[in-house]
């Protein structure tokens, strides 16, 4: 197709079929105009095909072809094309040198992106000999005068006037399921200029979002007479497919179909059982997945504390009971989802690390998972076989909501408002039944405490449960394609972006009942000897975000009473499986603040005191010991554990067989 031709094509598709789109892009002073690449294929494939081979010649016969419609005077206004069709787009790593000058799309994950900095992209010279000013195109890394003035000769310029434009560059990786294999993530630089780095739209290009882009690929070569050359794209459209429930834009009609919804006095139920449905059971479990999803309600007070909004939820359990079904499940539901696996993930890999930039020999950061999944949600497997270093880098982004980096001459403080869905294994693979959970769970007791939810998921033998459980295996089997859920994935993703816009306020009622509760647990620790403590203000904070999460699900502005008890519920459910002494029977927040029981607190300060008093002057016999001890109601057994636990503890050491003494 010729130039010419080209140019009347496209003023006849602006003029026929854009024309309302034209008037809108005039009327509301905006810098682009957004074609649909399937739309202008459908008018005239020609068009497409020029496009494609000769982008440049296109895009600027595109540009010449729109200030031919009537309502156009802005010379300024680019033309974007997006949505070019499936086929067409090309994976990272088979990106060629038969690509380079042509008009493609791809696909990607921003992993980075640099800040927004002017370029020349023109320059006005001025000769120095007779004054004559001439203007040159700019086109390489440094800034490039004429050769000889046409006038006298002369080969000496000064700049006379820049003419400058805002770009920016970002690094775009692979996406993990587009991958094969063993593969290495392949990744590109794409360079954004014009409006595509304009405030309003720099919240789209986030280090996490999925993208479409559009654009030529160029070349350059890797050093100065290098026959060897990098890729680049120069993009001419960027369009997010995954980005923070905040981003998504919603139309009128979806608005008015989620408002339907949540008329619906069931729809929490509905939710709740579109988590996940080819897994059987775990009601409580996908309950608070749901309210994890939707969330509470970040709150900055006036002295500058924050409190949190998002949930923490612990996965304990036994193998085969779906665990990592559950986390795969909500890692792709949720926008931004990262799903790591613990054995493989470092605590630079997880928050951040700080890289050498080959082309500059900078510093720059680089963010992990948990920093990437920002107002989304990382979801952590095997949290337990990851090491204790790397794993103790989750307790500023789980409380604070945010990762401190002081490395290379890098002092840096990143966002991570994010929830963490995590699972792991009992010590032994299997739950004791005579031994508290978290001293099961290998997991400090600083991080433990400061999930919302833990959840044991046990595998105990029921012929009645097994038989659904079976049946709904092989069902999902038999028919692959069914499923049985209430709310499509698609729905679901855009009722709680919906829903994220409201901040339930909680109403004196709601408070009340969860005041009462509070108390009322907390008087079970109000005995004579006051050392059972069943929970704490950390779980009354908790009660606050579930109930303002609950609220979200049916679209309220308030948190009423009736969120009050579904928040009661369910973590009273969590902590009637985690937080009981096995030996009272009793609530006690010990165990999961600590990893100790308060009776069990008490029975080693009482067998200590009793090692103190015996073996004041110099070693003494275990045997004395637990005789002392059983005269003063201990049973034996549980007092030779003391002594092995302050053993190990460092706290006494056996001098000679059978016998003790304090260090």
């Amino acid at each position: 197709m010729e130039y010419g031709e080209a140019v009347s094509e496209f003023e006849e598709f602006f003029s026929n079929k854009y024309y309302d789109t034209v008037n809108e892009v005039v009327r509301d002073g905006e810098d682009s105009i957004v074609v649909d690449f399937q739309e202008m294929d459908a008018f005239n494939f020609e068009l497409s095909e020029f496009l494609r081979e000769s982008p440049e010649s296109a895009i600027s016969a595109a540009e010449e072809g729109l200030l031919g419609v009537d309502l156009v005077t802005d010379e300024e206004i680019r033309v974007r094309f997006e949505n070019m069709p499936e086929e067409d787009f090309v994976f990272l790593r088979n990106l060629r040198s038969k690509h380079i000058g042509n008009f493609i799309p791809i696909e990607g994950m921003i992993k980075r992106a640099s800040q927004v900095k002017p370029e020349v992209i023109s320059a006005e010279f001025q000769c120095t000999n007779c004054g004559e000013i001439v203007e040159k195109e700019q086109d390489s890394t440094k800034l490039k005068s004429p050769y000889k003035c046409e006038a006298c000769g002369s080969r000496k310029f000064e700049v006379h006037n820049k003419i400058m434009t805002d770009t920016q560059m970002v690094q775009i990786e692979e996406n993990p399921e587009s991958r094969e294999g063993s593969e290495q993530p392949s990744a590109l630089s794409v360079r954004l200029e014009g409006d595509l780095v304009d405030p309003d739209f720099q919240k789209k290009i986030v280090p996490g979002n999925v993208v479409h882009i559009t654009g030529v690929l160029r070349e350059k070569p890797l050093k100065k007479d290098s026959k060897k050359f990098d890729i680049y794209m120069e993009a001419n459209s960027v369009e997010p497919t995954q980005q923070e429930f905040e981003q998504l834009e919603l139309s009128d009609k979806e608005e008015e179909e989620i408002e339907e919804m949540a008329k619906d006095p069931e729809i929490f139920k509905k939710i709740s059982s579109s988590i996940a449905p080819s897994i059987y059971g775990h009601d409580e479990i996908k309950e608070a997945i749901a309210l994890q999803l939707f969330g509470g309600v970040k709150k900055t007070r006036d002295d500058g504390v924050k409190s949190r909004g998002d949930l923490h939820i612990l996965l304990i359990g036994e193998p085969g009971t779906g665990k990592s079904q559950l986390l795969k499940f909500t890692g792709e539901l949720a926008p931004k989802g990262r799903y790591v696996v613990g054995k493989s993930s470092t605590g630079a890999g997880l928050t951040a690390s700080v890289v050498k930039e080959e082309s500059t020999g900078e510093f720059s950061l680089e963010a992990g998972a948990v920093v990437l999944a920002h107002k989304g949600m990382a979801a952590i497997d095997e949290i337990d076989k990851m090491a204790a270093e790397d794993r103790s880098s989750l307790h500023e982004a789980m409380e604070q909501q945010q990762i401190s980096v002081s490395k290379a001459n890098i002092q840096a403080t990143l966002n991570a408002e994010t929830s963490i869905l995590a699972a792991g294994n009992p010590k032994l693979g299997r739950f004791d039944p005579y031994e508290p959970i978290p001293q099961q769970i290998n997991i400090g007791d600083t991080l433990l405490s400061r999930f919302d939810f833990i959840f044991p998921v046990k595998d105990q033998p029921d012929k009645e449960k097994d038989t659904k459980l079976s049946s709904q295996v092989l069902q999902n089997h038999l028919d692959p394609e069914e499923t049985e859920a209430e709310i499509s994935q698609k729905q679901l993703r855009k009722y709680i972006a919906y829903a994220q816009r409201m901040r339930p306020q909680l109403t004196q009622e709601a408070a009340d009942k969860i005041q009462d509760f509070y108390i009322s647990m907390r008087s079970r620790g109000y005995d004579e000897e006051g050392n059972s403590v069943p929970i704490t203000a950390r779980q009354l904070e908790a009660l606050v975000r579930i109930a303002e999460a609950s609220a979200r699900t049916e679209l309220s502005d308030k948190v009423t009473e009736k969120d009050a008890e579904r928040a009661i519920r369910i973590l009273k459910y969590s902590l009637e499986q985690v937080g009981v002494d096995p030996e009272t029977g009793e609530f006690d927040a010990d165990i999961i603040e600590s990893g100790v029981s308060s009776s069990e607190r008490n029975r080693l300060q009482s067998v200590k005191h009793i090692i103190n008093e015996m073996a004041e002057d110099g070693e003494v016999e275990i045997e004395e010991v637990l005789d002392r001890a059983e005269e003063e109601d201990f049973e034996r057994d549980q007092a030779e554990e003391v002594i092995e636990r302050l053993k190990r503890d460092g706290e006494l050491y056996e001098p000679k067989q059978g016998f003790i003494q304090k260090i």
